[in-house]
């Protein structure tokens, strides 16, 4: 409930109106059915005078109907229906009113949790997103995000008209007789008990719900993902076999759940019904009696208003059930919303130990690069890096070589800061890449990964999403250095073609050198090509590396290749094996050692 009410508290001078303009409606509703008292008088003729009353509500109703009869019988229920009209119109006018202003706050409130829930995927460390199953967190987007709508929200909106609704008519219930108030109030907690009974598993059941729902989500994302290799291994029936299963098992647990939700309703209704009729015998008693003034017309108002509360009262016990199942979808939304995000600094400041550590070392000046006994694993206990130590000198290129495994990719992502290094130092120009904000950071980096991802936009903006106020020319000049303009410009649109989902109207080669056109396009201090050359045909590759290698001509860069050939050219070439750097030098003097390097080329000659 706080968070709920702490994303409401922006609109608070909207919930005040609306919660006056709720207080309206319900007067005007009790006017309508307390004028009934005086349709009864004017119907049936009963007006004479008798005691004076000490009710103000009844004082006020017979001067009403004082006025009324002196127009006459007919033409006082003329009047009376005119007046009766008029009251229900503002009660309706007054509750639209309240319906447009609580829907606009709701819109809101989902709005601005959408932001939050996306800014919040965007910022959260790419550790999470290992852990985390795709589907869960698109679960938090959408099916969790409707089902906090529908069930807090639209129940919240119940909850406060029903409370409103309630504390009025019983106030005025009270004021027009307090026995026959009291007896209601001493048969109420029975009702509270039968359905607090009903609703006390709803929050658990609920919570499962939603995490089977996001299960389910991850499952149809997988199977939708994998269909080739699903094809390919002829396990279609396997599948539907096992999305069948969970489905049920979904299905079976969600019903259990609402036949708790649906039970609430009409067993309140019920009870309301066995309290009506209490009502009945016990102020017709007090009618006969002559108690407290309480006249025939008085008590059939009376229990108008007590049947006006019954509805209320059912949406208060049904709005309860309903956020206590709602309960755990905003608890797994504000679970995600406190989730840890990347570590940053603010731009302009600078961690003052390390720069205290840093000064006056002449070392680093000519290097762009440094690595400094970094050790590293992704889950406690296994260690995927092991005293790293690397020095790139500005201007020169390092290549990462090694097996599936070794590292090569992990050092890449530690430098962009996808990770966070907690053993060892990373500078950039002599400042630790922790005292960088990650914006700053990552501007002076452009990577090229071996995954290409491109979006379902033209070729022109795919290639300027690193730099949106690039030039056509630019963009052209980053595609020509990428051996990129020429199919580019073949495509039935050229740079204004749009290239569908993921890239998919796209070869892999083709993907892969728009991926570098969009590196390069942001001139970055520090290139780093992941496997970038992996996706091409021989002879692609080799224009593209004569246009990289003009490219990178005074520019630092990191080249991780499992092709060897690619490398030969590097200033310094670095073999990794099981997260230790086993050999350093260059390619003429990695060969004459004749160590790990040498075999590798030899093996891939052979093949």
């Amino acid at each position: 409930m706080n968070f709920t009410l702490r994303n409401l508290k922006p609109y608070s001078p909207r919930m005040a109106l609306y919660t006056l303009l709720v207080v309206l409606s319900v007067v005007f509703t009790m006017c309508t059915a307390l004028s009934v008292a005086d349709f009864l008088k004017i119907l049936f003729g009963e007006g004479e005078a008798g005691m004076p009353s000490v009710n103000l509500v009844a004082q006020a109703l017979d001067g009403l109907y004082g006025w009324l009869i002196g127009f006459g019988r007919k033409e006082a229920l003329i009047l009376f229906s005119v007046i009766i009209f008029v009251l229900y119109s503002l009660k309706n006018v007054f509750g639209y009113l309240a319906a447009v202003q609580i829907a606009v706050v709701r819109a809101s409130v989902v709005r601005d949790l959408r932001n939050k829930l996306f800014r919040k995927a965007m910022h959260l460390p790419l550790s999470y997103h290992d852990r985390a199953r795709k589907g869960d967190v698109m679960a938090r987007f959408s099916s969790d995000m409707v089902e906090y709508e529908e069930s807090v929200l639209g129940s919240l909106q119940s909850l406060l008209s029903s409370i409103i609704s309630m504390v009025l008519y019983m106030a005025m219930l009270v004021y027009l007789n307090v026995k026959l108030t009291l007896f209601v109030l001493l048969m109420l907690p029975l009702v509270a008990v039968v359905v607090a009974g009903i609703a006390r598993r709803l929050k658990r059941n609920s919570q499962v719900v939603q995490e089977m729902n996001s299960r389910l989500i991850s499952l149809t994302d997988e199977t939708m993902g994998g269909l080739k290799v699903i094809k390919s291994y002829n396990a279609i029936d396997f599948s539907n076999r096992r999305f069948r299963q969970y489905n049920r098992d979904y299905t079976r647990r969600r019903n259990a759940m609402y036949r708790r939700i649906d039970a609430a309703s009409p067993v309140s209704e019920f009870l309301g019904s066995v309290i009506v009729i209490g009502i009945l015998l016990f102020g017709s008693w007090l009618v006969m009696n002559g108690d407290n003034g309480l006249t025939a017309d008085l008590f059939i108002s009376y229990v108008m208003l007590f049947v006006l509360m019954i509805p209320p009262a059912k949406d208060l016990t049904t709005a309860l059930s309903q956020m206590r199942k709602g309960r755990a979808c905003a608890d797994r939304i504000e679970d995600f919303l406190g989730e840890e995000e990347e570590r940053d600094v603010e731009s302009g400041k600078r961690r003052v130990e390390n720069g205290e550590r840093r000064t006056g070392n002449t070392d680093s000046c000519g290097t762009a690069v440094e690595l400094r006994h970094v050790n590293f694993s992704y889950n406690e206990g296994v260690p995927v890096l092991h005293d790293i130590n690397l020095r790139v000198p500005r201007g020169t290129t390092l290549a990462l070589v090694g097996a599936s495994g070794s590292g090569k990719s992990t050092i890449a992502d530690l430098l962009c800061r996808f990770y966070e290094c907690r053993d060892g130092e990373i500078m950039l120009d002599g400042t630790p890449i922790d005292a960088l904000p990650l914006k700053e950071l990552r501007s002076r980096i452009g990577v090229v990964a071996q995954d290409t991802l491109l979006f379902n936009d033209t070729v022109a903006a795919n290639i300027a999403f690193g730099r949106p106020g690039a030039t056509m020319d630019d963009i052209t000049a980053a595609a020509r250095a990428a051996q990129a303009h020429e199919f580019i410009s073949a495509m039935p649109e050229g740079y204004q073609t749009v290239i569908g989902e993921g890239g998919g109207m796209l070869s892999g080669g083709q993907r892969q050198r728009i991926s570098i056109a969009r590196a390069l396009l942001r001139e970055p201090e520090l290139l780093i090509l992941d496997e970038a050359t992996s996706a091409l045909d021989t002879e692609s590759e080799h224009l593209l590396q004569a246009t990289l290698a003009e490219v990178l001509r005074g520019r630092t860069a990191i080249v991780i290749a499992h092709r060897l050939s690619t490398v030969a050219g590097a200033d310094n070439i670095a073999v990794l094996d099981h997260g230790r750097i086993v050999e350093q030098g260059t390619h003429e003097q990695l060969m004459a050692l004749g160590g790990r390097y040498k075999q590798m080329i030899l093996l891939q000659s052979l093949d």
